[in-house]
């Protein structure tokens, strides 16, 4: 038997998985074989966990990244019961949540009836509990430690600012368009993401005479290499569970300029220019101050390493599995 089924939706969603069997686990990715513990990395393979758990009477953890304003922010989820292994929802007919209703029903009747649920930052678990009534442990994850470290690339020239995420309106991209035309024409952006807000971007960058690049098709080492060819790292974003890119500029020797928002400042705020939300002024002051700065000590994110998250996880692991 081993000790964790692991469900993950994508491979950051597995960083941890191979420390965690250096550690002694033994940890399976697939197949219905019984194990002492079902692991979902996110809302995604929620309802699969449960299933699996339901299925082989084991304990789940659900691991849930964050809860975001614009889908859960007003109304609330709707009544879910079980039959069986499958789960029926019985919307409401008023106030129920903004976006995916079905879908965050239903985590949140898997949160519920999970032996634990955790979370990545200490705002997660605060939105956890206003959203759906529930306590979560604070789980701190990781970043690609493997990937993201400092590098030899010479920066571009003109300065490049770079902005990595999910091209969404939470994520702000505009803004950085819009300070590098602040900026003047001494700066370039380059945008790397899909999403919804690829077109909008595009158009707007040309609006203003912004050189801009929206790639939308970049693999693993492009990414890297963006981070050690930009001079400064822009996350405007106006939420975040995590907070990623903030955390892989620093990673990799690049100066960061941020939103003040609670996960940011819980995890890069020693290393990172934080600016107001939707603050344009601020955000150009401050990435013009960056485009001077030397390189932040990737030191200061150690303790979201792969090694250091797979520590977290097994300390958390191991009253689950006695």
């Amino acid at each position: 038997m081993n000790d964790i089924r692991w469900f993950a939706p994508n491979r950051y969603t597995a960083l941890v998985t191979s420390e965690l069997r250096k550690r002694g686990l033994s940890v399976a990715q697939e197949g219905d074989e019984p194990a002492r513990l079902a692991l979902s990395m996110s809302g995604i393979t929620a309802v699969a966990a449960w299933r699996y758990a339901r299925r082989t009477g084991c304990p789940l953890v659900l691991y849930i990244w964050d809860l975001p304003p614009q889908a859960t922010g007003t109304g609330s989820y709707d009544w879910v019961c079980s039959l069986g292994t499958t789960l029926l929802r019985i919307p409401r007919l008023t106030s129920g949540f903004g976006r995916r209703r079905g879908y965050y029903s239903r985590l949140r009747y898997v949160a519920a009836s999970a032996a634990e649920v955790w979370v990545p930052s200490g705002f997660s678990g605060e939105l956890l509990q206003r959203r759906f009534g529930l306590s979560a442990r604070r789980v701190p994850y990781c970043y690609d430690s493997d990937r993201f470290q400092p590098g030899s690339e010479a920066r571009e020239s003109p300065p490049m600012l770079l902005t990595v995420g999910r091209l969404k309106a939470h994520k702000n991209h505009a803004a950085t368009i819009r300070a590098a035309r602040a900026i003047g024409p001494g700066v370039q952006v380059v945008l790397i993401g899909r999403g919804p807000e690829g077109p909008a971007l595009q158009r707007l960058a040309q609006s203003l005479g912004v050189r801009c690049r929206v790639e939308t098709e970049v693999d693993d080492a492009g990414v890297v290499r963006a981070y050690h060819r930009a001079r400064v790292a822009v996350c405007p974003s106006r939420f975040e569970g995590l907070g990623l890119t903030p955390v892989e500029g620093i990673a990799s020797g690049t100066p960061v300029v941020a939103t003040d928002i609670p996960a940011h400042r819980e995890f890069v705020a020693s290393a990172a220019r934080l600016v107001p939300p939707d603050d344009d002024v601020a955000l150009v002051q401050a990435i013009l101050g960056a485009l001077d700065d030397n390189p932040p000590n990737p030191a200061s994110v150690r303790e979201l390493t792969i090694p250091a998250a797979a520590d977290r996880f097994l300390a958390s692991l191991r009253p689950l599995l006695l």
